[in-house]
């Protein structure tokens, strides 16, 4: 989240108004701040857990040369093993989408061409380049594609939520593929029903940095940001209406002994152990906010 004034100042200044989170909370949604650092100088981190219930996690270092990282845990909260990701690594990486054709995709935004392009893969580790773009931005979107995550519904549908229009609603946005991801076609805006205050009190009173996790049927439940104050959720149950869910996740203040500016992209994962775990950004620092109360 880019702010006009400086981000130390201006983040204090606006989540000061952040009001206390709502008492009596579901445990599936309530989640308490593991202390410590999981990874430091790391930013956008994308865990996935394997049959073993390890987690693999890839990240951008952000120290010269930023350069993207691997490492594991066995139990969320000590990583080992950090080197360069591989080519091997990618049968753990979570933005692996596979088709009901049983071909496995990778979607990227390509900044040159203003689309979403793909790569393909047969075993799920390695990965090609196909040709042309899976989806260009909609009238509505300004030209603008932001972060992205696509899924399978369940319902044959692959569906992709992105951010567009980056300085003026900046909110969340849908495209759908039933082509096995090959080609995406705008189905709706608003999807959170934020355009409104964002037209009022401008792109950065969006929800944004959304990520979400599958819970059954078709179900899922959103995890988003606003501000770099908290980490907000959003749960459908067919697929396509949104309800917000009460309180919020997790805060800056979630955190006694980490002193935290912003909070950024929240990654979501069900741990082999049942409670979920939520990798969070922090500035260049990637912290862990694990264990549901139950």
């Amino acid at each position: 989240m880019l702010l006009a004034a400086s981000p130390a100042v201006a983040q204090r200044t606006i989540c000061e108004s952040l009001p206390q989170n709502a008492a009596g909370l579901s445990p599936d949604i309530e989640f308490v701040a593991d202390p410590g650092l999981r990874v430091d100088e790391a930013v956008l981190p994308k865990p996935f857990v394997d049959e073993h219930g390890v987690i693999h996690l890839f990240y951008e270092q952000s120290t010269t040369p930023a350069r993207q990282m691997y490492a594991a845990s066995a139990d969320g909260l000590t990583f080992v093993g950090h080197r360069a990701a591989q080519t091997a690594d990618l049968r753990y990486h979570p933005f692996r989408v596979r088709m009901q054709n049983g071909v496995w995709r990778m979607f990227n935004y390509d900044p040159q061409r203003a689309a979403i392009t793909s790569r393909s893969s047969g075993d799920g580790v390695t990965f090609s380049d196909d040709p042309g773009t899976r989806y260009s931005p909609h009238a509505d979107d300004r030209g603008w594609i932001g972060i992205h995550e696509e899924y399978d519904d369940g319902q044959g549908r692959i569906v992709m939520l992105y951010l567009g229009d980056r300085h003026g609603l900046n909110n969340l946005r849908r495209a759908v593929s039933t082509d096995n991801g090959w080609t995406f076609t705008f189905s709706r805006g608003d999807l959170l029903g934020d355009s409104e205050t964002a037209r009022q009190n401008g792109p950065g009173a969006a929800y944004v940095d959304q990520k979400s996790i599958h819970l059954a049927g078709a179900a899922r439940r959103l995890f988003v940001m606003k501000q770099g104050c908290a980490i907000y959720s959003f749960l459908t149950t067919d697929g396509d209406n949104y309800v917000q869910e009460s309180g919020y996740r997790v805060s800056i203040r979630s955190w006694s002994d980490v002193s935290i500016r912003s909070l950024h992209d929240p990654v979501v994962v069900r741990l082999t152990d049942g409670p979920s775990e939520c990798t969070l950004q922090q500035r260049s620092t990637t912290l862990a906010v694990p264990r549901r109360t139950s």
